[in-house]
């Protein structure tokens, strides 16, 4: 019983081993999965900083996708350009084009329709409205009348937009990619909400405070899904040498490494089996294998848990800046994404 216990102990620390070893493989390789919310330009929406932070991640997309993005993708990121010189809108045109960016690096492997097409559907309709909400701002930045009305229209249908793709995910698989698009739009649309209290002044900053706990809800509701779907994409094959003197000729040969691969994202990275590798690893199967990349990638040090993590600390950010005080000059304007009166220069 004892040597039982021991043995279950060994293969225990071996599989967060090789967990760990394949999550840093992986990580070092750019082949996680990015569902990252861009927050840097939400918090500092009009600093120079922020402002090359977009103009950088502009540059990068163009570069990117060349000639072998589809004719839609290229003019929405040339409008996107034009939208990038207003400084009151940059946070939120860094939402649309971190998800631009992921939609284009998709089209460039061929898959840009590899998951649910009334997931796609969603997805696709949902960056429609953020791109005319943009338009719209820009347009009537200085008419606050029509600037509310447009907030006001355009909230409701991303609203709508949102809950129809949280539940078309939840039917089909949520991958990636639209997983990352349902959490930028979440984000677009509390700032949204945000800046239609401060324009309607008397409006109740409690709505935005109630989408955000809403959407951390639905992130939980969506989690298990997604980790679901991650395990049917990720697969783990043991690369095995020759026999080593005195083996059985009948075995496969010695573990010499692994190769992880990631259908969704089109990845496929190759792990040598490091030679203070716990001896227990050799032992382990690949499905076993694949269980310990899942765990590190969904473990509080993941990616996974960084947006979870972020979906919390917006809340609680909402909530300290919903306790600021109205400004009792109506001559102050709002920016867009912050909730302190601009600088009238």
């Amino acid at each position: 019983m004892g040597q039982l216990l021991a043995s279950e102990k060994e293969q225990s620390e071996a599989q967060v081993a090789i967990g760990s070893l394949l999550y840093s493989a992986m990580l070092e390789a750019g082949a996680l999965p990015d569902v990252a919310v861009d927050h840097y330009l939400l918090a500092n929406p009009e600093s120079l900083d922020s402002r090359a932070h977009l103009q950088d991640h502009l540059r990068q997309l163009q570069g990117h996708v060349g000639n072998r993005a589809p004719t839609y993708l290229k003019e929405l990121i040339s409008r996107l350009v034009a939208f990038s010189d207003e400084p009151k809108v940059a946070g939120l045109v860094g939402l649309v084009v971190s998800m631009v960016m992921e939609t284009a690096y998709a089209s460039s492997r061929g898959s840009v329709r590899s998951r649910g097409c009334q997931v796609e559907e969603r997805r696709a309709e949902l960056q429609d409205v953020m791109e005319e909400y943009l338009k719209r701002c820009r347009m009537h930045l200085k008419d606050e009348q029509k600037l509310r009305e447009d907030t006001q229209r355009l909230e409701g249908q991303l609203s709508y937009l949102l809950t129809q793709l949280k539940n078309t995910m939840l039917r089909e698989g949520p991958s990636s990619k639209a997983l990352k698009h349902w959490a930028s739009g979440a984000a677009f649309h509390t700032q949204m909400l945000l800046h239609l209290t401060r324009l309607e002044q008397r409006g109740d900053p409690l709505v935005v405070q109630a989408a955000m706990e809403q959407y951390q809800e639905d992130f939980r509701e969506i989690l298990p899904a997604y980790r679901c779907y991650k395990a049917s994409t990720v697969t783990v094959i043991k690369c095995r040498g020759g026999l080593q003197t005195g083996e059985d000729p009948l075995t496969e040969g010695s573990v010499t490494g692994f190769t992880v691969v990631d259908k969704e994202l089109g990845k496929s990275v190759s792990v040598p089996l490091p030679e203070d590798a716990p001896p227990g690893i050799v032992l382990i199967t690949s499905d076993m294998c694949a269980q310990a990349y899942l765990e590190r990638l969904f473990s509080p040090q993941g990616p996974i848990a960084d947006l979870e993590r972020y979906f919390l600390n917006s809340r609680e950010s909402l909530r300290m800046k919903l306790m600021v005080q109205e400004p009792t000059d109506p001559n102050e304007r709002l920016s867009i994404v912050e909730t302190e009166p601009l600088d009238r220069r």
